[in-house]
C-alpha cells in the first residue's frame, strides 16, 4: 500500500508545475491491459503526453540535495540505494553532450589533436585543399558526440558523485504484479561549471497479461496466422508517478536557491543551435508563367501493340546527317535509322547474348563517328564509310573487364573511358581507365590503361552512405582534367594523378531546407554534365516543400565557381531527362508528368520555351537529344522519335 502513502490530495500543496506539464490519470489502454489497481496512480504529462522519466535540476551542491531526496523516499518504502564516484569521461552520452555544448573548446582541442592530422594528410595525398579544412572542422565539431571519446579528454579525468536508489515492491494475492520506482541522483558541477545536481525518477511496472494465458494462446493459433508469436505473458511500462514525484519535486523547489528547472532527458539542457551562416538556399528559377508552348511531331513510330510490335527504342544517338542510332535492349540490337528508310530501322548488329547489363552510345563531336560499347567490346561505327568495326577490350589490369562495378562515359569525343569506386590499401578512390590508343583495324584490341587512382572518394566516408559514391560529370567536348560530383560539390581532378585541383561548393541538392548542412546528392535527376563552350556543369537536384518534390538543375559557371541557375520544374517527382545545346546557351530539362514534356530555357536571358508533346502520342520521355545543327530537340519516347523544330532565336548558334 506504499502507493497510497502520498494521495492525490497532497498535491495541492506541491509547487506549481511549469507551463504544458501536468499531472493526468492513468491510461486507460492500461488499465484495460489488466494493470492492477495499485499501480492506477496519476501520471506526470507533458502537453498531455504521459512520461517514461523526468529529470529535474536544482543549482544546488550534490552534498546538499541527496539526503533531501533519500529522505521524500522513506516513506514510500524500503530503499535500496548505492553512492558510488566515477569520472567525468564516462558520465553517459546525455550529460556528456550538455557538458561539450557548454565548453566547445573541449571538442575543438580533441579535433584538432585526431582528427586534424588526418584531414592534413589528405591534403598530402591529393584528397582534399587546404581551403576545405576548416569546413570540414566545423562539420566535425557540428556532429562531435560525446560518447566514445572522453576517455581521450584531460580534462574530464576528475571525478564526479552520483546515487541510484529502488524501491521494489511486489503487488496482488500471489504478487505477480511487481513494481520499482528508480531514483538516480547526479552531480552536474563539471557539466553546468557551478555547483549543480540532476534527479532523475522513473517507475517500471511488470504484470501478467490478461489476454496472455492459455485461452490467449488458442485465440491466436485459431487466427491461423503463421507469422504470430501469440500474446506476450506479461506486459511493461515505464511511467513518472504523481505519488513519487511529487514529494522531490515540492522538497527541491522548497530549498533555497534551487531554481528548479525539469525536462524529459539531458539534451533539454542543450541551447539551440545557431544556423550555419554558410548555408544559402538555393534561388530557384520556375519555367516563365507566359512561356510559348511548342508542339513536337513525331518522326518514327514505335508501334506498342504486341501483335505487331517489330523493336524497341532504348538509346538514341543523333548523327551529324540527320539519321540516328538507335539500341534495343533485348535482343541486344544496334539499329541505324534515316528518314528514308520509312517505319523499320536498319539493323547493323546483334548480340550473340539476349541482353546487357551496361553499354553506352556516344558520337564524336561532329556527329560522324559513333562508338558503342558493351559484352567487353566498342564498336565503331563510321557514318561516311557506313562501316562497323569491332574491338575487343583489355585493360592494364586483371578483373577490370569482368566487375560488375565498373562503369563507363565518354571522353567528350565518343571514347569511351571506364571507372570504379574502389578500395585500394585501406582508401576508397575514384580510378579511371582511358585507352591508350584507339585501334582503327576491326579486330583489334583497344588496350585501356589505369589514368589514376583519385583518392577524394576517401574523404566522403561515413557522410551520406549509400548516396557519397562521386559521380563523373559527362562533358561534350574534350577536356584537360576530369570532373566529379561529389557529396560536397563540384570537384576538379588533376588528369594525370587524380589530385584534387579545385572544389566548387553546391547549394543544396536533396530533400528539405536544413539551415546547418547543405550537403548530398540527388537521387531521380540525370547524371551531372557539363558545357564545354557554355563553360558550366548542370547538376540534379531534388528540393521538397513538406510532402511536394521540386526537382531541377543547378548550373554551375567553372570560371566564377558560381551558379547561374536553378532551374526548376516544380512540383514533378523527377527529372528524367536533359540536354545542353551544342554552343552551351541553352539547357532542356524534361520530365514524363503534366502536360508540358520539357522546358528550353535560355542560359543569357534566363527566359523558357514549353515543349509539349500531346500531339506526337510521345508516351514517357526517356531523353533528349540535340541536333547538331543545333535547329532541332530530338526526344526518345517509349512508343516514338520526336522532334522540336525550333524558331530562329531558340537555335543553337553554329560556329
Amino acid at each position: 500500500m506504499w502507493l497510497l502513502a502520498m494521495g492525490s490530495a497532497g498535491w495541492a500543496n506541491a509547487a506549481a508545475l511549469p507551463p504544458n506539464w501536468q499531472v493526468v490519470p492513468t491510461d486507460p489502454g492500461a488499465v484495460e491491459n489488466g494493470l492492477p489497481s495499485v499501480l492506477r496512480s496519476p501520471q506526470l504529462a507533458r502537453e498531455g503526453k504521459r512520461l517514461a522519466q523526468v529529470q529535474m535540476v536544482v543549482d544546488l551542491p550534490y552534498a546538499q540535495v541527496l539526503p533531501v531526496v533519500q529522505a521524500t523516499l522513506k516513506p514510500l518504502g524500503t530503499v535500496a540505494g548505492e553512492d558510488n564516484r566515477n569520472l567525468m569521461a564516462r558520465i553517459g552520452q546525455g550529460w556528456g553532450d550538455v557538458l561539450l555544448a557548454r565548453r566547445p573548446e573541449l571538442t575543438r582541442d580533441y579535433l584538432r589533436r585526431y582528427a586534424l592530422p588526418e584531414l592534413q594528410q589528405y591534403v598530402s595525398d591529393g584528397a582534399l585543399l587546404e581551403s576545405e579544412i576548416p569546413g570540414r572542422m566545423a562539420r566535425l565539431e557540428r556532429q562531435f558526440r560525446f560518447e566514445g571519446h572522453g576517455e581521450s579528454m584531460p580534462d574530464l579525468q576528475q571525478p564526479f558523485s552520483y546515487w541510484d536508489g529502488r524501491i521494489t515492491q511486489r503487488h496482488g494475492a500471489m504478487g505477480r504484479s511487481t513494481s520499482t520506482l528508480n531514483v538516480r541522483v547526479t552531480q552536474l558541477d563539471a557539466v553546468m561549471g557551478q555547483p549543480a545536481t540532476a534527479v532523475t525518477v522513473w517507475r517500471s511496472d511488470d504484470w501478467p497479461n490478461p489476454g496472455g494465458g492459455v485461452v490467449g494462446q488458442l485465440r491466436a493459433l485459431a487466427d491461423a496466422n503463421i507469422f504470430s508469436t501469440g500474446p506476450q505473458a506479461r506486459l511493461q511500462r515505464s511511467s513518472v508517478p504523481e505519488q513519487a514525484f511529487n514529494p522531490i519535486y515540492e522538497a527541491l523547489s522548497a530549498l533555497p536557491g534551487a531554481r528548479m528547472r525539469i525536462g524529459t532527458g539531458a539534451s533539454e539542457w542543450i541551447a539551440a543551435a545557431q544556423p550555419q551562416v554558410t548555408i544559402a538556399e538555393p534561388q530557384r528559377k520556375l519555367p516563365d508563367a507566359d512561356a510559348a508552348t511548342l508542339d513536337a511531331k513525331a518522326v518514327l513510330r514505335i508501334e506498342r501493340v504486341a501483335s505487331l510490335k517489330t523493336y524497341d527504342a532504348d538509346g538514341m544517338q543523333v548523327l551529324a546527317d540527320g539519321s540516328v542510332l538507335l539500341i534495343q535492349r533485348y535482343p541486344f540490337t544496334l539499329m541505324h535509322w534515316r528518314p528514308d528508310d520509312g517505319a523499320t530501322p536498319r539493323t547493323l548488329w546483334t548480340s550473340p547474348q539476349p541482353h546487357a547489363n551496361r553499354w553506352l552510345l556516344a558520337a564524336d563531336a561532329r556527329g560522324q563517328v559513333a562508338h558503342l560499347l558493351v559484352d567487353g567490346q566498342v564498336m565503331r561505327y563510321d557514318t561516311v564509310a557506313r562501316s562497323l568495326s569491332t574491338h575487343p577490350l583489355a585493360f592494364d589490369q586483371k578483373g577490370v573487364l569482368g566487375d560488375s562495378y565498373v562503369r563507363y562515359f565518354h571522353d567528350g569525343n565518343g571514347v569511351p573511358l571506364a571507372y570504379l569506386r574502389d578500395y585500394v590499401d585501406k582508401r576508397d578512390t575514384f580510378k579511371l581507365w582511358a585507352p591508350v590508343q584507339a585501334a582503327s583495324t576491326d579486330g583489334a584490341r583497344w588496350e585501356y590503361a589505369q589514368q589514376f587512382a583519385a583518392p577524394r572518394q576517401h574523404v566522403m566516408r561515413g557522410d551520406f552512405p549509400g548516396n557519397a559514391q562521386s559521380k563523373p560529370v559527362q562533358w561534350d567536348g574534350p577536356m584537360a582534367n576530369p570532373w566529379v560530383e561529389d557529396v560536397f560539390g563540384l570537384t576538379e581532378l588533376d588528369g594525370g594523378t587524380g589530385r584534387v585541383l579545385r572544389v566548387l561548393p553546391l547549394p543544396r541538392r536533396f530533400g528539405s531546407a536544413d539551415p546547418f548542412d547543405d550537403i548530398g546528392m540527388a537521387q531521380w535527376t540525370p547524371e551531372p554534365f557539363g558545357s564545354v563552350k557554355g563553360r558550366w556543369v548542370a547538376v540534379g537536384f531534388v528540393l521538397m516543400d513538406g510532402e511536394r518534390r521540386n526537382p531541377g538543375m543547378h548550373v554551375v559557371d567553372v570560371d566564377s565557381g558560381k551558379v547561374r541557375y536553378s532551374l526548376t520544374l516544380p512540383g514533378r517527382d523527377s527529372l528524367k531527362v536533359a540536354a545542353g545545346s551544342p554552343d552551351g546557351r541553352l539547357l532542356a530539362l524534361g520530365t514524363t508528368a503534366g502536360d508540358v514534356a520539357a522546358v528550353l530555357w535560355n542560359l543569357d536571358s534566363g527566359r523558357s520555351l514549353s515543349l509539349r508533346a500531346d500531339d506526337a502520342h510521345c508516351d514517357e520521355l526517356n531523353q533528349l537529344q540535340w541536333s547538331l545543327d543545333g535547329q532541332r530537340l530530338w526526344g526518345r519516347c517509349v512508343n516514338a522519335l520526336v522532334q522540336w523544330e525550333l524558331p530562329a532565336n531558340w537555335q543553337s548558334r553554329r560556329e
